[in-house]
């Protein structure tokens, strides 16, 4: 197939998914046209950056999503929560119909804002008009179709893109948070604070200059080689913006689906609020155990995730000439497309993929499930 003029390889085979994106990830790390991911700020991230970058970045964020500092960070959830349950009681005195997507994405701006950032947005508390944190956000996440023609653009022709002045992300994004991260890091006067937030960890990036770690080559020579590169203030935004992107719009998105899902299957929901009901029959607030206490519910969340998947289309970038497992031959810089969207809704791996069936992730219907076949954050 041909991606607007360039070649790429279409993978739906799960064996060969599980060799592309575990065995051997090493040949196909870099997810899009990572040559020109230096040309903006915002894409100097993990997800636009490859090779030894996209290694060394990967394995220096590894501490944030630790347990402990998941349990650490719950207390800030609850807090969120409360504030979240007053807001829908307001909008439910009024009476009125609610957008669910712009309600819930309150909440998951307040959360990640406060988790990641120690910073409070104040998106449910104030409201979303004139809040800098939400004007950012819905510049991030362009709805706008000129937005999708930059993405087309960018992605089939990045030459010609830079060369005519043009820039996926605007630079109000990176000046918003970079003033916002740097101004948390400078009130904790470089010291770690309690709540080991993103803002800790790169703090300590940015107090000893470099990152440290492995080679990406190692995975494909076998070799030890350790590698390191500078940090500056681009390197430390962008993995923030990131941190923002992957927990704002997605969340509230596979939320807003979830309740559509509900609201469409009455007995699914009964099914849920009974659930929900017997949980808060022996507890006074959510937990840390919500998520093994309401089987039934995370099962609905995946089954959600599996008809509305966050990302349609997995891109990986071939970092060094590869072959394959079917003798196919693919050059460096040669895309390689996922179809989950696809793979997801076909009734080989998911039987009527249209109906919600949150039976399939029971631990009875996961036995039948194929392994990657299901990929709503991707794998590897």
């Amino acid at each position: 197939m041909f991606y607007c003029s360039n070649p790429a390889a279409l993978v739906q085979c799960p064996d060969m998914l599980k060799t592309i994106m575990v065995k051997d990830y090493a040949y196909c790390s870099s997810k899009e046209v990572s040559v020109h991911s230096h040309k903006e700020p915002m894409t100097k991230n993990m997800f636009f950056t490859f090779g030894d970058k996209w290694k060394l970045i990967r394995q220096n964020l590894t501490p944030v999503y630790t347990s402990a500092k998941m349990k650490n960070m719950f207390p800030l959830v609850q807090d969120c929560c409360r504030i979240f349950q007053k807001v829908l009681d307001d909008e439910i005195g009024k009476g009125r119909v609610v957008e669910v997507k712009s309600l819930i994405a309150r909440y998951t701006m307040d959360c990640i804002t406060s988790c990641a950032f120690g910073v409070d947005s104040g998106t449910m508390s104030k409201g979303e008009e004139g809040n800098p944190f939400t004007e950012t956000g819905h510049l991030l996440f362009d709805e706008r179709p000129i937005a999708g023609v930059k993405n087309v653009l960018r992605y089939g022709y990045p030459s010609f893109f830079y060369s005519v002045g043009l820039e996926l992300y605007s630079s109000k994004i990176y000046r918003f948070f970079r003033s916002v991260i740097l101004d948390v890091i400078n009130s904790r006067n470089g010291a770690k604070s309690s709540r080991n937030d993103m803002v800790d960890l790169i703090s300590d990036w940015k107090k000893n200059k470099y990152i440290t770690g492995d080679s990406i080559d190692n995975g494909i020579d076998g070799g030890n080689k350790k590698v390191r590169i500078e940090v500056d203030d681009e390197l430390l935004v962008s993995q923030c913006v990131l941190f923002f992107q992957a927990g704002f719009q997605p969340s509230a998105l596979t939320s807003a689906y979830l309740l559509y899902e509900l609201a469409k299957n009455q007995d699914i929901q009964e099914r849920v609020l009974a659930e929900v009901d017997e949980y808060w029959s022996t507890r006074d607030e959510v937990q840390t155990d919500c998520v093994t206490a309401l089987p039934f519910l995370a099962q609905c969340m995946e089954e959600s995730l599996r008809m509305y998947p966050p990302v349609s289309v997995l891109m990986r970038e071939i970092y060094k000439d590869y072959t394959l497992p079917n003798g196919v031959h693919l050059k460096k810089g040669m895309m390689i497309h996922i179809p989950v969207y696809h793979l997801h809704h076909n009734p080989k791996y998911f039987p009527e993929p249209e109906v919600f069936r949150p039976e399939r992730f029971s631990e009875e219907g996961r036995k039948s499930i194929v392994p990657y076949t299901y990929l709503p954050f991707g794998d590897g």
